[in-house]
């Protein structure tokens, strides 16, 4: 397990949420990561990602892993990375309103109806507090006030 470092693409990290309980992402191309379902149990062996399909991506701050809040447990193959890598965001002017797709590997935006903006996530940075309340009510089937305040607005 490595504290203390900005995570590398491929860096499995893990994720306490509480009451023995623990998630995993894996790092992409910095500050993404893809969240894996899957609750695991304190002490635990971590499970091969190829096993874990994705809950969401998103962008986080550095600090998670920087900090050891979220260790780095493990690494996955390059070609894993590559087939995890990329997303799709929505990004939304709030004074037109106007919503666009962002290609955040492409770095290229480009025109977005509200009703697809709202199967997207919202290009922006996730802190890890954040986070873990998400993969709390995620586990909890409830839904969660940080995605709920950033969803698009007709």
């Amino acid at each position: 397990m490595v504290r203390g470092r900005k995570q590398k693409r491929g860096d499995i990290v893990r994720i306490d949420i509480g009451n023995g309980k623990q998630f995993h992402a894996v790092a992409l191309t910095n500050p993404l990561f893809a969240f894996l379902d899957g609750i695991s149990e304190c002490g635990e062996p971590f499970q091969d990602v190829g096993d874990r399909a994705v809950l969401f991506k998103l962008w986080v701050m550095d600090s998670a892993a920087k900090s050891g809040r979220w260790p780095i447990v493990g690494k996955v193959d390059p070609p894993t990375v590559s087939a995890l890598d990329g997303a799709v965001f929505f990004k939304q002017d709030r004074i037109s309103g106007r919503i666009s797709a962002y290609d955040a590997i492409a770095n290229a935006e480009s025109p977005l109806s509200f009703e697809e903006a709202d199967c997207l996530e919202c290009a922006a940075v996730w802190s890890p507090e954040h986070v873990e309340d998400r993969l709390r009510d995620h586990l909890n089937g409830i839904s969660n006030k940080w995605w709920a305040s950033m969803r698009p607005r007709k």
